[in-house]
Parts: structure tokens; sequence; C-alpha cells
């Protein structure tokens, strides 16, 4: 094996935490728009295009950012242009039945998986016109969870009975984890 293959195995993933806030990561590319949370880059969310090359970062996790910029589109579509086929995002947003989804001043949207909907590559076009002038963002669901808060979670209590609470009781879940692949077979 020669330096240059050595070189390519040993090279770290490239991860980044964006709008990390003051919970920054070890290991992983802490990205904020305040200064004051001394993050590794310094970034505005909503400035497109972001400082990657395409299709060089293996990990995205975005906790609680979401519903904070004014064109979140635009920045999952950013996420799909900057993953490597295969890399991973995370997005985690406040519930859309939670009052703190609307409740804060500068939260500006409220998520829910219909957001996605017709959006991502899976998901069918339609005749939605919108939709097919944005475009396929070349990534996938692979997970949703709903998270209820931690006062409604018993052992004892049926995995679907929390989620017809979650679906049918406000401020019963406080969190939404959306999990994507950016799909190989596409280019952002």
């Amino acid at each position: 094996m020669g330096q240059d293959d050595k070189a390519f195995m040993m090279k770290k993933p490239v991860m980044l935490n964006i709008g990390c806030g003051l919970n920054t990561f070890d290991g992983w590319v802490n990205v904020d728009g305040f200064d004051n949370c001394n993050p590794d880059v310094l970034w505005d969310l909503n400035k497109t295009p972001w400082p990657w090359d395409n299709n060089s970062v293996d990990q995205i996790y975005a906790n609680h950012v979401f519903e904070h910029l004014r064109d979140w589109l635009s920045a999952l579509k950013e996420c799909a242009r900057i993953l490597k086929p295969g890399g991973e995002l995370q997005i985690n947003v406040p519930d859309h039945t939670s009052t703190t989804s609307q409740g804060y001043i500068d939260h500006l949207h409220i998520l829910s998986p219909y957001s996605f909907h017709m959006t991502l590559k899976q998901e069918s076009r339609g005749t939605n016109a919108w939709a097919r002038e944005q475009g396929v963002i070349p990534l996938s669901m692979t997970r949703y969870m709903r998270i209820p808060y931690p006062q409604y979670v018993h052992w004892w209590l049926p995995k679907r009975l929390l989620l017809w609470c979650c679906d049918h009781m406000v401020n019963f879940c406080h969190e939404q984890r959306f999990t994507f692949i950016k799909t190989p077979d596409r280019e952002a």
C-alpha cells in the first residue's frame, strides 16, 4: 500500500453539527451563525451556498435548527448538495402538536412529515405544479420518530397507545426526529 493509499484509508469522516448553538460535539465541525457560541465555522445557515463542496460531507446533524431558518427548503437542498451519496442527515424539530413549535418568537416554521411531501426522491410527484418546479431532492427519509415528553413515557404503556396520544393530544410529544440518506444514484 502506497503513501496516498494510507492517507485515503485514514481520512476522517466529515461530520457537521449545524446550528450547534452552545451544544458542540468533539470530532465534529460545529457550525453556527453566532460568534458567542464559539463554533468551528461561523456561518449563517440562511446564506446559500454553504461553504462546503458538493458530495464532501458524511453526516449532518441539525438539532432544533430548521424551524428557525427563513427558508428551510433551501437548507434541505444544501444538505443534499454537500452530503456524499449514502451520507446521513438527522433533523430534530419541535413536534407539530407541541405549543413549543409555535410558541417561541424565533420559530418561523412548523414542520411535520408532510412538510417533505413531494420534494424527496421517494415521494409521488402527483399533480402539484409547485413541487414539480422545485425538482426532486435526492434524499430518502429512512426513519421518523416522535418523542413524547418524559412524564408520559411509562414502561407499561403500549407503543401503539403512545403513538395515538401523539397524534390526538396537544403537548404530548415534544420532538420529531427525521433521518434521511442521500440517494447514491442522483446528484444534488
